[in-house]
């Protein structure tokens, strides 16, 4: 996957190419906004025509913790006196097919562990379900806006989504951590095939989970490694960028039609032919 960085220094590089002026300069941060408007329509138009998820638009948000709510502080739960829980996710672009009213088929939302998938569907008709009916056991969720309403008691769940903007974004990093780099409070969890870590005197298997304390070292062995379980930073112009190779050299061509009114074929030759100075061949 490219990097927003990439996309952005290879539309300069072939705008600078295509130029016929001394006084060429564009502003950087101005081609990284429409870099990401060209990321929203350039999805949407290959959705629309696919009708494909590509598994490169999705990113990880993370773990969130939910809080629980009823009709007495949320004006959206008015149904019933139940509790039910509430989310914050980042705002995602909306993706639906044949207009079923289901507009959030680029979100998934599932338990932290993985292991439970939540289902879009209306939180009107939550109360139409009986406790006793087999479906009261199926677990539902509905998103407004960045709101998401779950139909569980649950603390925490884990969302993956289409980002509408990656300014801001708060994104998941599974980082390894080196032996000194233990942090206090913060979640750790082993991964590989074979082997252990110790840390604190305990022995920890592949797919176990710590916290960490005071102590800041820990012991290896076999194929095993300890990664943040839940470690979120800002996202970069120097991360992955949530496109195919595909969509993101789209986005280089639109932007260089649309803003510098740069003929395709003209564009597409160029990228055709280009030297590795170009990443969006």
């Amino acid at each position: 996957m490219p990097t927003k960085k990439q996309l952005i220094d290879d539309v300069l590089i072939l705008h600078e190419r295509f130029s016929r002026s001394d006084d060429s300069r564009v502003d950087e941060t101005w081609v990284g906004y429409k870099v990401e408007q060209a990321r929203v329509s350039e999805i949407l138009k290959e959705y629309n025509v696919t009708k494909v998820i590509d598994q490169n638009w999705l990113v990880d948000f993370g773990i969130h913790s939910l809080t629980k709510v009823n009709f007495s502080d949320d004006p959206i739960v008015d149904f019933c006196a139940c509790d039910i829980m509430k989310a914050e996710i980042p705002e995602v672009i909306n993706l639906t097919y044949l207009g079923d009213g289901n507009l959030d088929l680029g979100l998934r939302v599932i338990s932290a562990c993985g292991k439970t998938t939540y289902t879009a569907y209306p939180i009107e008709a939550w109360r139409m379900i009986p406790k006793e009916h087999v479906r009261s056991m199926f677990h539902y969720y509905q998103r407004f806006g960045t709101t998401i309403y779950v139909n569980k008691l649950i603390n925490n769940l884990r969302f993956f989504g289409i980002p509408a903007t990656t300014e801001g974004l708060m994104i998941k990093k599974t980082l390894p951590v080196i032996s000194g780099g233990i942090k206090s409070g913060y979640s750790y969890t082993v991964k590989g095939t074979t082997g252990l870590v110790v840390y604190d005197g305990v022995n920890y298997l592949p797919n176990d989970t710590f916290t960490g304390t005071a102590t800041t070292t820990f012991t290896a062995s076999g194929s095993s490694q300890v990664f943040y379980t839940n470690y979120e930073v800002e996202m970069t112009e120097n991360d992955p960028y949530p496109v195919s190779a595909h969509l993101a050299r789209q986005i280089v061509i639109s932007i260089l039609t649309t803003e510098f009114q740069i003929e395709k074929q003209q564009v597409v030759d160029v990228l055709n032919d280009s030297a590795d100075d170009v990443v969006t061949k």
